[in-house]
């Protein structure tokens, strides 16, 4: 198995404190080594406190490469968290697992490639909203209300 980490800079940009976030990123299998041991790319970045309220994979390019290889996109907990393992044989948008998830801590949206190599070319997608309202990261953030 190898882990694949993006040389994208941007990769961990807050999401908005109030405002929904969608971000995206190309995935060019055609020009990157894998094997399909899994092997795993973190492509999307999640910072912490924040609501992941969907993921998923648009197949730009399907796969050619005849290795019977799947593709699932989740995190660090798991694989197939928003997309379950399916073979990127054809273009459009992968079947989304719909599930949202809530991460107190910074994690990333993943991709899995397993039982044989692929081609494909697609775009990872999150839809993000910060949870922590203006805060901090580090839930170090203090009261600002009174209760009586």
């Amino acid at each position: 198995m190898t882990a694949y980490n993006s040389s994208n800079s941007n990769r961990l940009i807050k999401a908005s404190t109030d405002k929904v976030r969608v971000m995206s990123e190309v995935v060019d299998f055609s020009s990157t080594t894998n094997a399909g041991g899994p092997d795993t790319f973190d492509v999307i970045g999640i910072p912490a406190n924040t609501m992941v309220l969907a993921a998923g994979c648009d197949i730009l390019t399907a796969d050619t490469a005849g290795n019977s290889g799947t593709l699932a996109v989740g995190d660090s907990s798991g694989a197939a968290v928003y997309v379950a393992a399916v073979a990127p044989t054809s273009g459009g948008q992968m079947t989304l697992v719909d599930d949202s998830k809530a991460y107190s801590s910074g994690d990333d949206i993943r991709l899995t490639v397993a039982t044989g190599a692929i081609n494909a070319k697609v775009r990872v997608w999150a839809t993000m909203i910060s949870l922590d309202n203006g805060g901090t990261d580090a839930d170090t953030d203090s009261q600002t209300v009174t209760f009586s």
